[in-house]
């Protein structure tokens, strides 16, 4: 009371002071700042057996945070290197028990107090299939918080989608949302795997992107959506690209880059018979090798190189290939040499391709396109890998763009080099000169316009749909 209306009684002020003393209030002041500090409790004075059991139970707290925290990196570690959790047999007398329990028997080598808590705890060991799926929803709630957060803050957000196959043929639907954080810096978060086998049309993939944009409050941010070019992706009047725009307008669709430009170059380049014909040829090196575990153990002996996977749409695979037979080409047709000189050691159907494929190593149409891209691909594929990270953006993919058709331009003007390097290798009085039946009995200087005006149409078409 004397700290609000003060105290003006001189008189008594030994008899007032001794009553304050004695009163509730002053009393438990004096205990707050004697006890200030030094972190004791009435019932430990009182009894010092609820006083241990209390430490016992801290310390049990913070063991068992310890330990969850140790659970926490395993599954961060198994997460962020894409690996399975579960095993096919997780007994104790299981040689696998799966890359779980696995990472966390290894953690306990070098930790006692973790190996002590998995070799006799009953209540909580941290390894059981229900404690994995929690631990792995815990953190995956925790990711998402954060990343509304930073997106919270964001001024703008692109969406993309795209579809995916797994191993058990489910159609996948993969969930990215892009922006700026505060910091400026470019981010790219995946979000989640979709199951959307059984429904995939137009109106199920938008609603589906509705969820995503409602569930991170970014449809007001959102300024461009990213998909593939598929008619129920792309189409301009009922695709999702399109009924996204009707809610949110500035919402511009943009088609992947990457994989525009691999379809142009696959596409387009197919259209001339040459080209056509030299990939599926090309391809069969590819094939006799890998259809034989003997061709392959032969090819890793003599090149230490094997030939990378091909698919119909995937421009890099063709340029991997290509790059490939380009750089070892002497050495398979040593190998293919060998095979054919050495019958006794293989069947008929090695040597009988063997033969076909080398008459393709020799063969000057072959090694003309073989040359041709060979000189593109690096350039292209250079292109692809920019379009692929996520921090490039549009003025600087169409500045590297603008930079590869120049780049095509001055191959196009290098024809003569080319040919003097061709005729350099292919001597025109050897057993394989130029073998295009239709220009066999044109003179040499016909012929060579000939080639020219297939590799100036092979560049033009490459630039043109690139650019």
């Amino acid at each position: 009371m004397f700290n609000s209306a003060g105290y003006n009684d001189i008189n008594n002020i030994y008899k007032s002071g001794k009553r304050h003393g004695h009163s509730v209030n002053h009393i438990a002041c004096l205990k707050e700042i004697t006890l200030f500090g030094k972190n004791r409790r009435i019932e430990f004075s009182l009894s010092s057996q609820y006083k241990q059991s209390i430490e016992k139970h801290n310390e049990a707290v913070k063991q068992n945070r310890k330990f969850v925290g140790q659970l926490i990196t395993a599954v961060c570690f198994l997460g962020s290197q894409g690996l399975a959790f579960r095993g096919h047999d997780e007994s104790v007398a299981s040689v696998n028990r799966g890359n779980y329990i696995e990472v966390l028997n290894m953690l306990a080598r070098y930790d006692s107090d973790l190996h002590n808590h998995l070799e006799s705890s009953t209540a909580f060991r941290g390894s059981s299939p229900d404690i994995q799926n929690e631990l792995i929803h815990s953190v995956s709630e925790l990711m998402t918080m954060e990343i509304k957060k930073e997106i919270s803050k964001a001024n703008y957000v692109s969406l993309i989608l795209d579809e995916t196959s797994d191993v058990m043929n489910k159609c996948q639907l993969a969930s990215v949302l892009r922006y700026v954080t505060a910091d400026g810096n470019v981010e790219e978060r995946f979000l989640r795997f979709t199951d959307v086998s059984s429904d995939r049309s137009a109106n199920s993939l938008f609603n589906h992107a509705l969820e995503i944009l409602n569930d991170f409050e970014c449809g007001p941010k959102l300024i461009a959506q990213t998909y593939d070019g598929a008619a129920v992706m792309a189409s301009q009047h009922a695709g999702v690209q399109a009924k996204i725009r009707e809610q949110y307008p500035n919402a511009i669709f943009v088609h992947c880059y990457a994989h525009r430009l691999n379809l142009v170059l696959a596409q387009s380049a197919s259209f001339i018979k040459e080209v056509k014909v030299f990939f599926a040829t090309l391809s069969g090196f590819r094939t006799f090798f890998a259809k034989s575990t003997k061709r392959t153990e032969a090819l890793d002996s003599h090149l230490r190189k094997r030939f990378p996977s091909i698919a119909p749409t995937r421009w890099q695979y063709h340029s991997r290939l290509a790059e490939t037979v380009h750089e070892y080409r002497e050495g398979i047709e040593n190998l293919l040499v060998s095979i054919i000189e050495e019958p006794e050691e293989w069947d008929v159907e090695t040597i009988s391709s063997a033969r076909g494929l080398l008459s393709l190593l020799r063969d000057f149409d072959f090694n003309f396109m073989l040359k041709i891209f060979s000189s593109i691909f690096p350039y292209s594929g250079a292109l692809f890998k920019i379009l692929q990270t996520k921090r490039s953006d549009i003025a600087f993919c169409n500045t590297k763009i603008d930079e590869f058709k120049h780049h095509m331009q001055r191959l196009r003007g290098g024809f003569d080099h080319l040919w003097s390097e061709m005729e350099n290798v292919f001597d025109s009085n050897g057993p394989t000169r130029p073998k295009r039946i239709r220009i066999d009995s044109m003179s040499g200087e016909e012929r060579k316009n000939s080639y020219k005006r297939l590799f100036c149409e092979i560049i033009d078409v490459v630039c043109q749909n690139v650019c």
